[in-house]
C-alpha cells in the first residue's frame, strides 16, 4: 500500500505529513517561528490533528524549515535529528536572536540518528525508506527517501539548475538517483518527476 503524503505547507514552503498504514505520522519540515497557529490550521484543514503527528524530521536548520521545532516538541512531537545536523541546531539559535519569537531547540530527548541507522528506525515506525545526507543548499541538508521512489529534498537545488562547478549538489543528486527515485517533493514549488 502506498504511503499517504499530505502537503500541509503555507506561504511559499511545503511541509509534508508522511503516514504509512499502519504506522506513525512523520512531519517533514515545519514553519517559521510564531506560525504554529497557521500550521495547526493547515493540518486541521487537511484532516490531521496535531496530536496525531508523532515525529518531526527537519531537512535543514533554516528558519522556514525548523522555526517551529521546539514548539512542536513542546506538544509531544519527537525530533528525529541526524548526527550531521547537531551543530546546525545551535547555529540557528545564534542566527535567530532573541527578538524573533524563536523558541530555542532543546537537543535533550531528540532521537539522534546516523545515516546507516535511519532505515531500521524508519521501519520501526512503519516507513520503508531512509534518511541520507544531501549537502549542497546547506552542509546539514538531508533527504528522506521512500522505497516507493519518492524523495523529500528540502531546498536542494534541482540537478538541472546547477552550475557546472557545483560538485557538492551533484554528488547529493547522485546519491538520490542511486535510490531509484522517480518523484521529488521539494520544500518550495510543486512535486515533479525525476
Amino acid at each position: 500500500m502506498p504511503t499517504n503524503i499530505v502537503n500541509v505547507g503555507y506561504g511559499s514552503t511545503n511541509y509534508y505529513v508522511v503516514s504509512p498504514s499502519p504506522g506513525a505520522k512523520l512531519l517533514v519540515d515545519c514553519g517559521w517561528p510564531g506560525t504554529m497557529g497557521r500550521l495547526n490550521r493547515e493540518l486541521r484543514r487537511k484532516g490531521i490533528d496535531l496530536e496525531e503527528v508523532e515525529y518531526l524530521l527537519v531537512t535543514h536548520y533554516h528558519p522556514d524549515h525548523a522555526g517551529l521545532t521546539q514548539e512542536l516538541r513542546n506538544t509531544g512531537v519527537q525530533l528525529l535529528l541526524m548526527d550531521t545536523q547537531v551543530s546546525s541546531v545551535r547555529l540557528l539559535k545564534d542566527y535567530m536572536g532573541p527578538d524573533r519569537g524563536y523558541v530555542e531547540i532543546e537537543l535533550e530527548g531528540s532521537r539522534v540518528l546516523k545515516e546507516e541507522d535511519s532505515r531500521a528506525f524508519l521501519i520501526h515506525i512503519g516507513i520503508e525508506g531512509e534518511i541520507i545526507a544531501t549537502p549542497g543548499h546547506s552542509p546539514d541538508s538531508v533527504s528522506l527517501i521512500l522505497d516507493e521512489g519518492i524523495a523529500f529534498t528540502g531546498d536542494l537545488t534541482h540537478s538541472l539548475l546547477l552550475p557546472d562547478g557545483d560538485t557538492t549538489c551533484r554528488e547529493s543528486w547522485s546519491k538520490i538517483s542511486a535510490h531509484g527515485v522517480t518523484r521529488i517533493l521539494p520544500a518550495h514549488g510543486g512535486s515533479r518527476g525525476y
